[in-house]
């Protein structure tokens, strides 16, 4: 029987007891009793309902934060909506501390599925309840609002504990882990390493500091307590007085805020280091953090990360060599299967670390990508229509490890090449090609803008133009040790009699120039420069495809063919490619196809075009592939000696195709005369 049902029967023989006592008395009021005797009876019986009544109290079922929750899985922030939102209402409402309104929207029975203020307040309330579950492990002080992970594992927690029946509102504790053997601390495994890096930045959260490595042997141990000494290396104590040389900071707690424990990424312990009162000599630099509980199984190695809240502003930071610190780990209390406790003083080599000056080392730099494009011929309008958004250009933005925090203070600049190669007759302006620039940086994309006056100049035959782009990342951060993809997008505008086919694009960025500043208010934190692939523009683009060579030698070894088979296809329009001479093409190109020799001597080569496959037809030097057609073609350079000064080893590259890269080259031909 449950409470609430058991309290309800008693509190009904209650009543039926009082229904029966009226019963009773009614008969006996009327001859001998008076109005006065008749209350007192019955101030009597309800007096002992309210004592039944106050007796449950101390029974009733504490209520349990979780009522209604399954499992969170995603993150919660103003702004956000959906039954999510719902089910976080439901699980903060069922705890009176942590509850979305007391009445109204948001309250009991009344839950939203919109994450506005008042729920932003009832997580902050939540955060608050569970800080050394929540805040606490992730350096905060003071509640974000937000719902991520570190709150989304309390309330699962919860959640979970309301379902086994467990009083959440207690803490819970795991099992205690049964100690065999009577262990010790294995000295010889004891080791205290220094930190990852040798240096840390002020205002650091959880910055490693060094990392000590125990072992038990003959048994498991419990490690209670660690005693540690941190002091500043160039500290010296006269009278009971910390001094250092010149205006460096020496005491502790005016350098770390605190000082933490953690293992496999758990904090298991933490020492208020700001308050002067907290160590056992604030002079020496000692301490000691308690309460560990960590089990130190026979024969396995345990590594303890000894980490640091460093103070925001540290006297001597920005002074090289003046404000090193050393760490020392120097006493450890455990206990053994048995509960026997040991002190041991540890004998291991103090570790030291560099607190260097907030913003000295931000740096970020631009630098090449793999996925940038490759060189291309692009597809725009004969007419007037815009082309599709093509991306030109990608590189990639570094920031250094050792770096802080970086802002988009205002602009970040691409630099937009258009040349006018010499067969054209026309002079365009950038203007006239160029319809739109776009920079997309971390997935955030901003059109580009330009008040360059050489927008509208006329690009000369053989001659090119630049202009200057300027995109607003304004307040973006760039995060310290991370890599950023960054890509140049382009539309073009439709040729309509402006421009020819042959107007070759580049794209060029200087980290220098962008207004990328570092904590310190620098503005040359990011460095290095990286430009695009030529982009060709045309109207009609070829699809070149199954390209192949091999290199046929004679066996006298003085004469041999390098050969390229290739495929044309023709997609939304006629393909014409230009071929003065189809029985002998130039040894230097066939018009719209582009090849490149290499040797002691290109002259003797003589090539040939021949279409072995496919419709295409050939009239007045250009072969023609009809739109939907495709044709295969074999190019076929031959070689032969005619002296001694001939001998040596050749190459064909295979440039373009109908104006669209290639760059394939053959093996090497060796020929001897």
């Amino acid at each position: 029987m449950t409470i609430a049902k058991d309290f309800a029967s008693k509190l009904a023989v209650a009543f039926v007891a009082i229904a029966m006592i009226f019963m009773a008395i009614a008969p006996a009021v009327q001859a001998e009793e008076t109005a006065e005797d008749l209350q007192k009876t019955i101030n009597d019986l309800l007096a002992q309902v309210a004592a039944l009544k106050a007796g449950m109290g101390d029974e009733e079922e504490v209520a349990t934060p979780g009522k209604a929750c399954g499992v969170f899985s995603m993150d919660l922030k103003t702004g956000s909506t959906g039954a999510d939102v719902k089910a976080l209402q439901e699980f903060l409402n069922s705890d009176a501390d942590t509850q979305v309104a007391a009445s109204g929207v948001g309250s009991a029975g009344m839950e939203t599925t919109t994450f506005g203020p008042m729920t932003a307040a009832a997580v902050s309330k939540f955060q608050v309840k569970y800080r050394a579950e929540i805040l606490s492990p992730a350096g905060l002080v003071n509640p974000t609002g937000f719902f991520g992970p570190g709150s989304r594992a309390q309330a699962n927690k919860l959640c979970a504990g309301a379902e086994d029946g467990e009083d959440t509102d207690e803490d819970t504790t795991d099992e205690d882990t049964e100690l065999q053997g009577e262990g010790t601390l294995d000295d010889s495994e004891t080791d205290l390493d220094d930190a990852s890096d040798d240096s840390i930045m002020e205002g650091e959260e959880d910055a490693e500091l060094g990392t000590l490595t125990l072992a038990a042997q003959d048994g498991d141990i419990e490690v209670s307590r660690l005693a540690f000494q941190i002091v500043d290396v160039d500290a010296t104590v006269v009278d009971g007085e910390v001094t250092v040389a010149g205006d460096n900071e020496s005491d502790l707690w005016e350098t770390f805020d605190s000082i933490t424990l953690w293992v496999d990424g758990d904090m298991i312990g933490e020492f208020d280091s700001s308050d002067e009162d907290n160590y056992l000599d604030e002079d020496n630099g000692t301490f000691r953090i308690s309460g560990l509980d960590l089990v130190l199984p026979e024969d396995e190695e345990v590594e303890i990360v000894i980490a640091g809240n460093v103070a925001g502003a540290v006297d001597g930071s920005d002074t090289a060599g003046l404000a090193d610190w050393t760490v020392d780990v120097t006493d450890i209390r455990y206990f053994d299967a048995d509960g026997v406790a040991s002190d041991d003083t540890i004998a291991v080599a103090a570790v030291g670390v560099d607190i260097v000056e907030e913003g000295v080392d931000d740096d970020a730099e631009i630098v090449s990508s793999s996925d940038t494009p490759d060189a291309a011929t692009l597809k725009v309008d004969e007419d007037t229509a815009e082309s599709d958004e093509f991306d030109v250009h990608t590189f990639t933005i570094e920031v250094d490890e050792d770096s802080s925090d970086l802002v988009f203070n205002d602009e970040a600049y691409v630099d937009v090449t258009v040349a006018n190669p010499s067969t054209t007759t026309l002079d365009p302006a950038v203007e006239d090609v160029i319809d739109a620039v776009y920079l997309t940086i971390d997935g955030e994309t901003i059109e580009g803008d330009t008040d360059d006056a050489d927008e509208d100049d006329a690009i000369n035959q053989s001659g090119s133009e630049t202009v200057t782009y300027s995109f607003d990342f304004d307040g973006m951060t760039l995060d310290a040790d991370t890599d950023y993809d960054a890509t140049v997008s382009i539309v073009f505008k439709g040729q309509d009699g402006v421009y020819e086919n042959g107007m070759i694009v580049t794209t060029d960025v200087d980290g220098s120039t962008w207004e990328v500043e570092g904590l310190a208010g620098d503005f040359d934190v990011l460095t290095g420069t990286d430009g695009s692939e030529d982009m060709t523009l045309a109207t009609v683009v070829p699809e070149i495809s199954d390209v192949s060579s091999e290199v046929d030698r004679n066996e006298a070894g003085d004469a041999g063919t390098i050969s390229f088979e290739f495929t044309v296809g023709a997609d939304d329009d006629d393909v014409v490619l230009a071929v003065a001479d189809n029985a002998d093409v130039s040894t230097t190109s066939a018009d719209d196809i582009a090849f490149t020799l290499s040797g002691t001597d290109t002259s003797i080569a003589v090539a040939q075009l021949t279409k072995t496959s496919g419709d295409a037809t050939y009239a007045g030097g250009e072969w023609t592939i009809a739109d939907g057609d495709e044709a295969t073609f074999v190019l076929d350079v031959a070689f032969t000696t005619a002296a001694s000064g001939d001998n040596g080893t050749y190459r064909v590259t295979l440039d373009t195709i109908g104006g669209v890269e290639v760059d394939e080259t053959s093996a090497g031909m060796s020929l001897t005369y």
